[in-house]
């Protein structure tokens, strides 16, 4: 196994592991992790956003349905907040 596919599955079980906290129930089929990291270079402020998801091909379609949900529950939630 290289590296990288030792680090994609150890992130897999990590984020089972996170889903059975939250009382997850079922196959975990598709995931995605977006991560923002900050670089500071003198007077320069950098952000990078980095995307993750499985090795194996998810669809697009796929990606896009995770992403758009959970912005509509992150929008629900501010609007219940208010």
């Amino acid at each position: 196994m290289t590296d990288e596919r030792a680090a994609y599955q150890r992130l897999e079980d990590a984020i089972r592991d996170v889903a059975a906290l939250k009382h997850a129930e079922g196959i975990l089929t598709d995931w995605v992790v977006v991560g923002a990291f900050q670089r500071y270079e003198d007077d320069t402020h950098l952000t990078q956003i980095l995307r993750l998801t499985p090795p194996s091909a998810v669809p697009y379609h796929r990606v896009m349905g995770l992403l758009d949900y959970a912005t509509t529950l992150y929008r629900h939630e501010i609007s219940e907040d208010q």
